[in-house]
């Protein structure tokens, strides 16, 4: 039996309830900067979910969405639609950073970022994984005062321009891992550049790029490129390439 925990009432006049199972779901959702059906499915449901079908997941995001907990639309190009958390949910859940809408230039690469790292749970189940609105909340000194890492790289001496990773991989033994996924070509000393903020950064112990497969070739290049400068540097491979198959993981 579900457990109450709040009740809100929609505009429409019909009451809903917020069950205990759907924080656990709203937090996770706003990890992110937006997810599919697909993906929650995959998250809740089967061997210890806390939702128990296909069905019922679809049922309770159109109940969140109702409650105005949720947003949902349909972006360019997908026919699923995509679900993020409103400005009331991140306030009620008490989630830091600002509530955000899925950035219409990233939607693609954002979701597949979820994807990317719903497969690394699978095969690491031990790491703790940071998503990038997790560390562009952290990484605002004027609205939180966490003490919590942000992983941020410098890109510049004054310390003020920033990168993202896509992913941080914080596995037992203690080391940092950034994941980036690259699914756009890009040109190889942009790629170069990139990895090499990573190499320089004390904080980041290695960085995995996970290429689609028409681009691996690129990467792996740009990778031996950053990998010599690195041990040139005295700090040994720090960058790491793996193909991103998009059917062959069985993502969305």
């Amino acid at each position: 039996m579900e457990v109450v925990v709040r009740e809100v009432v929609v505009p429409k006049g019909k009451n809903w309830r917020l069950t205990e199972r759907d924080v656990p779901v709203l937090e996770w959702i706003g990890r992110w900067f937006g997810v599919t059906a697909e993906q929650v499915t995959r998250q809740f449901t089967g061997d210890g979910g806390v939702l128990p079908s296909r069905q019922v997941v679809y049922r309770r995001l159109r109940a969140l969405t109702s409650m105005g907990l949720l947003s949902a639309g349909q972006l360019p190009g997908r026919r699923a639609q995509v679900f993020w958390l409103t400005k009331s949910a991140t306030e009620l859940l008490n989630i830091p950073g600002n509530a955000v809408t899925p950035n219409i230039k990233e939607y693609n690469h954002d979701l597949a970022v979820v994807d990317l790292a719903q497969y690394i749970s699978s095969i690491r189940p031990d790491d703790e994984l940071v998503t990038e609105r997790e560390i562009r909340a952290r990484d605002t000194p004027n609205q939180y005062a966490s003490t919590e890492p942000t992983y941020a790289v410098s890109t510049g001496e004054n310390g003020r321009g920033r990168r993202y990773p896509d992913l941080v991989g914080l596995r037992p033994d203690g080391t940092v891992w950034a994941h980036e996924l690259e699914r756009t070509q890009k040109a190889r000393p942009r790629l170069v550049r990139n990895m090499l903020l990573y190499v320089n950064a004390d904080h980041i112990s290695y960085a995995m790029y996970w290429a689609f497969p028409k681009l691996l070739k690129n990467v792996e290049l740009a990778a031996e490129e950053a990998n010599a400068s690195a041990v040139e540097l005295g700090r040994g491979q720090k960058i790491f390439v793996r193909v991103w198959d998009v059917e062959e993981r069985g993502a969305e």
